[in-house]
């Protein structure tokens, strides 16, 4: 069982809501009233000094209370500096969400397993769906890298990409969270939960994946409760 503040994942279909900017608090929190079960703050892409990061993402822990995954891609804004920023939201985040292969992967992994955070190593595969047996090798270097959540994200071509990483999903080992980008694989947002995905991501504010729903969608397709 995996555990990510008061949510165990796994017990129903989860739906995370994607903050790529500074969101209306009440918005969040409307949204966790009709079942959102999580949030990413996507520091990478909030146009904001560190401290304003921070204390926003302070303001939606309190305001909203929902466990909360910190990721920062690597561009412009961030390059050389993703530990510092990991660093700073570490005390306000339930997960770090760290690059599989990274180059600062092990500092990152390090300073979250010394604060007692979760640790999900992504891969995103913008191209294709490789084979299952490239999913799995995806999947040991995952575990390698210090994972206890494994996302595996692929560009479907076809609706067949997006149901054999479902199927992967299914017939996976280790806590997974898998599901296919592109315009083919946009109903694998809506299955991934049926399908051994421990969560599925929405946007709040704008798409920031190809093929991403809106979490308010996902929330209605999938018909999430809420407590």
């Amino acid at each position: 069982m995996v555990t990510l503040g008061n949510l165990e994942l796994g017990q129903k279909p989860c739906v995370a809501g994607v903050v790529d900017g500074i969101l209306l608090l009440d918005d969040l929190f409307n949204l966790k009233k009709k079942g959102l079960a999580l949030i990413e703050i996507r520091a990478d892409l909030i146009d904001k000094p560190l401290e304003c990061i921070v204390r926003y993402t302070a303001d939606v822990k309190t305001a909203v209370g929902l466990p909360m995954i910190g990721t920062v891609r690597e561009n412009d804004r961030t390059r050389g500096k993703r530990l510092e920023i990991f660093s700073a939201l570490m005390p306000l985040i339930d997960c770090v969400d760290v690059e599989l292969g990274a180059i600062d992967a092990a500092s990152i992994t390090e300073c979250a397993r010394s604060q007692g955070r979760t640790i999900l190593v992504s891969d995103h595969n913008f191209e294709k769906t490789p084979e299952t047996a490239d999913l799995k090798a995806i999947v040991d270097r995952a575990i390698a890298q210090g994972a206890q959540i494994v996302k595996v994200v692929t560009t479907a071509k076809t609706e067949e990409d997006a149901w054999r990483l479902l199927v992967f999903a299914k017939q996976c080992r280790v806590p997974i969270v898998a599901f296919a980008m592109g315009t083919a694989g946009s109903f694998s947002r809506i299955k991934a939960g049926e399908y051994g995905s421990l969560f599925t991501y929405g946007y709040i504010g704008k798409a920031v994946a190809p093929g991403q729903l809106s979490a308010e969608e996902l929330l209605c397709k999938i018909k999430v409760l809420p407590e």
